[in-house]
């Protein structure tokens, strides 16, 4: 019995060889990266110190040509819990998920990505391991992965081009985005503007644009953002890292009067190949004057790719 149960086991792991080598001469490939650590939030009132999941993931993305210049490719990716009592609602969640053709003309992409406007506006300054983009955050015009969504976007030289088209979309319903960018090494300049209908929000605050500048030179990287949205207010956001200390500050001065913002000081840490540590510590103020208006967080996290 024991020599069948060790057959049985060969044979599995033999076929398992062979469909992740058939998967990657396909052009397939497996990734994940899990990242588990330690918050301690101070609202003022109240201090809570927990270890918890910091955005672990994991996923598979493939390409194949389907006819000469043209390719096929898709791409799913899923947050993965690292605590069984949080599976109450399913292990995984959708992160990525998206299929596409390419070639010569550029991308076309369809599902649930980064779309557009976070391309060209948000991402140059959302560099900070969890406090990057916070002043579009206090004023909503930050963009991340969407689904109900159709994407095309290409590059001319050093310009990039790019539009979105939303439909039926959980968060923004039905609406459109555009973006351009020009890269020219140790400074990228992005441009966008959208028009959607945010769920829950009035129909007047529906318009954003924004503005960004960002990019590297040797152990320096920087990143800036400027965005606007109608009838609500306007916000800025900036990084500053060098070497794998950074500074990341956001702001929105808000119709309603108040001026949230964020600040937070973080560092990386490489320990190997594949493992590194994570340290930051962010402060907030929502600027409404109450007793839990300000918000201080200390954060770190031990991070695994494969």
């Amino acid at each position: 019995m024991k020599l069948k149960n060790l057959t049985i086991a060969i044979a599995m792991a033999s076929l398992a060889a062979t469909s992740f080598a058939a998967q990657a001469e396909d052009g397939t490939s497996f990734y994940g990266s899990v990242r588990i650590g330690i918050n301690n939030t101070d609202n003022g009132v109240t201090s809570t110190t927990q270890f918890q999941n910091w955005y672990s993931r994991m996923g598979f993305k493939a390409e194949t040509e389907v006819a000469d210049g043209l390719k096929g490719f898709g791409h799913y990716e899923f947050s993965v819990d690292t605590d069984s009592a949080d599976n109450s609602n399913g292990a995984l969640g959708t992160r990525k998920a998206y299929v596409g053709l390419k070639g010569g003309f550029g991308r076309v992409r369809i599902g649930q990505d980064y779309h557009t406007f976070y391309n060209t506006v948000i991402a140059p300054m959302d560099i900070a391991w969890d406090a990057g983009g916070m002043g579009s955050s206090f004023l909503g015009t930050y963009t991340g992965r969407t689904g109900e969504a159709l994407t095309y976007d290409t590059t001319v030289g050093q310009v990039g081009l790019g539009a979105t088209m939303y439909q039926g979309d959980d968060t923004y319903n039905d609406g459109y985005e555009i973006g351009a960018s020009f890269d020219a090494g140790p400074v990228k300049v992005g441009v966008g503007y959208k028009d959607a209908d945010f769920s829950g929000a009035a129909a007047d605050t529906s318009k954003a644009y924004g503005v960004a500048l960002g990019g590297k030179v040797g152990p320096a990287e920087y990143g800036f953002a400027y965005t606007d949205r109608d009838n609500t207010g306007n916000s800025i956001d900036l990084h500053l890292g060098y070497a794998g200390a950074y500074l990341a500050y956001g702001q929105a001065d808000l119709d309603a009067g108040n001026k949230p913002t964020s600040i937070a000081l973080g560092y990386t840490l490489p320990i190997g190949k594949k493992t590194s540590a994570w340290f930051e510590a962010q402060q907030t103020d929502d600027d409404l004057g109450t007793k839990t208006s300000e918000v201080t967080k200390l954060k770190a996290a031990l991070k695994y790719d494969f």
